[in-house]
């Protein structure tokens, strides 16, 4: 992975599984800039964002082995502005809630692929959402661009808290093997 603020991204980057025997398996390369990552309320499905593709995927998953495969294209966002999927969450209904860095928003996208809910927010670098209980917590960046969006720059690098109404999925738990 590179700066993009130095050179355009290019697709050397690497997902790798750390196994419960501690060694490391690439899951897949070519990948550009990774920003999230999550599975589904049965552990079938787990989601992947690669952003400068605009892209949220979804694979096929194994649980007992870890194997990933039958790649798709679960979301591609088409907005008009600048922004891509960053970082995102998943509830317990199964949708996923992904931030719009550079839109200014954070997508509520069901388990189809489909936009079911937008939040707006008051700056436009949203990275990443998160639960807590019903609330979700949306990081930001910095303000890349403050001549041109100055009124982004006020709340660049804030965190902000929205109740959703519907309560975040139990977080994953690393599981080491016994030696």
């Amino acid at each position: 992975m590179n700066d993009p603020k130095v050179t355009s991204p290019t697709n050397e980057g690497v997902l790798f599984r750390l196994n419960p025997d501690m060694t490391l398996h690439r899951m897949m390369e070519k990948v550009t800039i990774p920003n999230g990552l999550g599975w589904s309320g049965d552990d079938k499905k787990m989601f992947f964002v690669d952003s400068p593709t605009r892209n949220i995927f979804v694979y096929d998953f194994d649980l007992e082995t870890g194997a990933i495969s039958h790649r798709q294209v679960l979301f591609h966002y088409d907005g008009d502005d600048e922004g891509v999927p960053d970082g995102f969450a998943m509830d317990s209904e199964g949708c996923l809630w992904t931030a719009i860095c550079g839109g200014g928003k954070v997508l509520k996208i069901s388990a189809e692929g489909k936009v079911v809910g937008e939040i707006t927010m008051p700056t436009r670098m949203v990275s990443c959402p998160g639960f807590a209980g019903e609330d979700l917590f949306v990081t930001s960046a910095e303000e890349e661009e403050p001549d041109k969006y100055p009124d982004s720059v006020k709340y660049g690098g804030s965190l902000f808290r929205v109740n959703v109404g519907v309560a975040g999925m139990p977080l994953h738990r690393f599981k080491r093997s016994k030696e």
